[in-house]
Parts: structure tokens; sequence; C-alpha cells
């Protein structure tokens, strides 16, 4: 007899581990979107930040092109020297800061340099009178300069020899090398040629440091459809592409000639209709570093899922031991060979059944079934007793109760308030014994039973029923048998 309800190990095992699976897949998909919102956010800033430089860009273009200043004292307010035959000329703070030019108002600190050649240091010298048209600019550049952490200089580079820059540390780092390859460098050809979009060039190295690396954009100054010079706005790359703590990979720009890593993903191009560029943004993952950032970032449903696969397999194994329970309690008060109540079930069943009717306890038992073993075998015998159960089982009511006692004895309790039903009801079970017979033994084969009623308010135990109705199966096999005594 096997036992149905039991769970298999595979089911107990697998069953949660599968519940756990579809809850850390759901998760993993919130983790998804939610860091793609974030990636969606870092690259809006991007597209931002190009967006105002853009207009910076375009600002200081127009300024450049339509005003200067040629009044502008460039000597009497600023320091000058001649280093590596260039001219460094930079503010005096302490005249700007007691400037009576500012009329009244607060002086503030700029901070910009202007480098070129060392004619630029010359009063009398054409450079150094181009420059002093443009030096007025230059606080401009300090402010702008301070507008965005991620702005590492603002220049404006002439072609003439000499570059007005913010901050003063970054132009330092001019070089005379940097202005003999100046013009033949692809981002000041590339910025000349295209009058009508601003110019994106880099990732490359900073001037003022060993690391990081810096992109710059451009636009061309042009005066009398004369090419002047170049407007350039360096951002700190690493800065401009900072994320939130909430990711755990990085945003890179890169130019569309270098190649994209395997671990790249959200590759998207950069598109404004004012900038002419061949730029990329990507986002690099490294799975396990996913991995543990969805740890922490959804540690709450990882914990829920961890709970639903502990808490469903503990109720595998105890719904298995309850029903192991059962299915062993079940099989020591049945009979094996009918799956019917033994005497262990019957006893079990009666001292729980609780009824206001009346009840009736019958014992049947086959007539000579000794001479059935001994004619045709026990085989025979043994498909008699089977027999003798299933018309019992289905001649009797969900409320009733039937039971092998042993050997050829058969137990059953009949609950009703009417005497004359249950008599009819036992009566149905002996006469389709008898009729059905004949499957087993040609010439089929007879019952006697003993019946006694006792009343639910005056119940005796089941040990005295018993034998009360022993005696009057007692009777009735010692009166001619196939008969019920009541």
């Amino acid at each position: 007899m096997g036992n149905q309800r039991r769970f298999s190990f595979k089911f107990v095992i697998f069953f949660p581990f599968f519940l756990f699976c579809v809850v850390m897949v759901v998760t993993a998909k919130n983790y998804y979107d939610a860091m793609n919102r974030y990636i969606d956010l870092e690259y809006a800033q991007v597209d931002r930040a190009l967006g105002r430089a853009i207009k910076v860009l375009t600002a200081l273009d127009y300024s450049f092109i339509n005003y200067s200043n040629p009044t502008h004292p460039l000597f009497k307010e600023h320091n000058h020297k001649l280093e590596n035959g260039l001219c460094y000329i930079w503010p005096i703070d302490v005249l700007l800061l007691e400037n009576t030019h500012s009329g009244g108002l607060p002086a503030v600190e700029l901070d910009y340099m202007i480098v070129g050649q060392k004619a630029l240091c010359e009063p009398d010298s054409e450079l150094f009178k181009l420059a002093e048209k443009k030096a007025g600019f230059a606080p401009s550049l300090s402010f702008l300069h301070d507008l965005e952490s991620h702005i590492v200089g603002i220049h404006y580079i002439d072609e003439h020899g000499y570059v007005i820059s913010s901050p003063e540390t970054y132009a330092k780092y001019f070089t005379q090398e940097l202005w003999d390859t100046l013009k033949a460098r692809p981002f000041w050809q590339k910025t000349a040629q295209d009058t009508v979009k601003v110019t994106m060039s880099g990732p490359a190295p900073m001037l003022d440091r060993h690391e990081g690396q810096v992109i710059s954009l451009t636009v061309p100054v042009y005066h009398d459809d004369r090419h002047q010079g170049v407007l350039s706005i360096d951002f700190d790359v690493e800065e401009l592409l900072k994320t939130t703590n909430n990711l755990a990979g990085r945003v890179h720009l890169i130019s569309n000639v270098m190649a994209l890593p395997e671990n790249s993903t959200r590759i998207e191009s950069i598109e404004n209709d004012r900038l002419s560029d061949n730029h990329t943004l990507y986002y690099e993952y490294h799975v396990w570093d996913e991995f543990k950032n969805l740890m922490v970032f959804e540690k709450y449903s990882v914990a829920v899922a961890f709970f639903i696969y502990v808490l469903s397999t503990v109720a595998l194994f105890l719904v298995n031991a309850r029903t192991e329970r059962r299915y062993f309690e079940n099989l020591a008060a049945k009979d094996p060979m009918t799956g019917l109540l033994n005497r262990r079930g019957i006893q079990t069943v009666w001292r729980n059944k609780m009824t206001k009717k009346n009840v009736a306890l019958a014992v049947f038992d086959i007539d000579d079934f000794k001479s059935i073993n001994d004619t045709f075998g026990h085989d025979v015998g043994d498909d008699a007793i089977r027999l003798v159960a299933d018309c019992i089982k289905h001649n009797i009511r969900h409320s009733d109760v039937a039971s092998r006692f042993g050997g050829e004895e058969f137990v059953v309790a009949i609950y009703d308030e009417n005497i004359q039903s249950m008599k009819r009801i036992l009566e149905r079970v002996s006469q389709s014994i008898v009729s059905s017979s004949t499957k087993v033994v040609e010439q089929g084969f007879t019952v006697s039973g003993g019946v006694v009623f006792q009343s639910s308010t005056e119940l005796a135990s089941f040990d005295e029923l018993f034998k009360a109705a022993d005696e009057k199966l007692y009777q009735a096999k010692t009166t001619g048998k196939n008969k019920i005594c009541y």
C-alpha cells in the first residue's frame, strides 16, 4: 500500500528552491530596472552638462567676435614674466581687490593667466596689442570656470601665439612644444573647419596632472571671415561621469574610434543638434560587483526570498512528517487485505465517534469458510474474504463503519435514529454477499450475522456490545446459518 499523499524528497528540496528562484528573478528584475533608471539619470546629467557648456561657448564666441577692449591696461594690473621662451601674464591680486573700477562692489578673486610667445611681454609688439584687446574677457572665463565642478579649464587659444586660460594653474602647463604643434593637432583643424557646430574631442590626458583625462568642447572664433582662434571648455571626465553610489559599475565616455569592452552595456551615442561629435556613452559592469550590489540594494527582498525558501522547506518537511505519521497510524488501523479497519481501528473509531443516533453493532461470519479453504484452497478463501469486504463497503453509508475483525469475521457499526432503517441496511449487506458469492465459488456461499441495538443515551462499551453481538451470531450459526439474529 503506497502513501500517495506524501511529498517526494525531490519535491521538498526543489519546490522551495523554485519559489526562491522566482522571487530572486523578480528581485533581480527590480534591481535591473532601478539600475537602468540610475544610468538614465547619469546619461541625462552628461547631456545637461554638454548642453550648458555649448551655451557658454556660444555666448563667449559672440562676445569675442563683437567686443574688444583696446584700452585695457594689460601690464598695469597684471604681473608678467618670461620663462622657457614663453610669456606669462596674470592678475595682480592686490590691485584687483582694490580696483576702483568695481564701482564700490565687493572685490572678487580672479583666477586666470595669459600665456604666449615671448613677444607677448613686449608692449609695443603686435602680439601684445592683440592680446590686450581680448584680455578684458579673462575675468569672465574665471567666473565661468567656477560654475561646475567638472570644468577644469576654459581657454581662448589665439592662432597668433597666445592663450587666455582659467585657471592659471592649468595655463602654466602650456609649453613651447604645444605651441609648435598646436595648429597641426586634429582638434584645432576640425574646429577651424566646422563653423556651425561645437566640436567635441578626447578623452585625452590633462595638461596639469599625471592622471586623469579631459573631454574638450571647442568652437572657432572668426573675425572679418578670418580664423582668429579657438574657444575651449575642458571637462574632467572622471568628475563629469561620477556615478551615484547606487551603481556598482561606472559610466564611460569614449570616442567611436575606440573599441568597446566586452562587459559594456547601455551603449548610446551622444546626440545634440549643436554638437559635432562621434562619442559614445556606455556602462561598464562586472558581474560579481553587480551581484554584491544586488545583495545590498535589494537586501530586504533577498531576505524575504531566503525566508520563503526556509519556511516552505520546513513546512513541507512538517507536512511530510505529519502525513507519514497519519499514514502509519492508518496502516496500523487497517486490514491490508481488504482495506477495512482492523480490530484496533474500529475500537479507536468507536471511542471517538460522537453521535446522538442509535447504533447497531453487527458481527458477520462466512458460513463453512473452512470448507471453502479445504476444497478450493486459501487463495479462493482470500477472494471470498475480499468479496465480503467489498459488499459491505458498497452497501453501507459513509457515516457507518466496517472492519475485518480477523479471519472470516467482520464487524459493522450502523448509526441511525430508525432501527428498521438499520435492519434494512444489514439485510442488504447479507443479500449482496450471497448473490455475489458465485463470483468466487460456483455454488456460492452464505453469511450469518448477529446484531445488537443500543440507544445513544445508554451506549455501552465496545467490548460489551461486541460480546452481545457475538452471542447473537452464535445463535444464527446454531439455528441454521444464512440468517441474521437480532
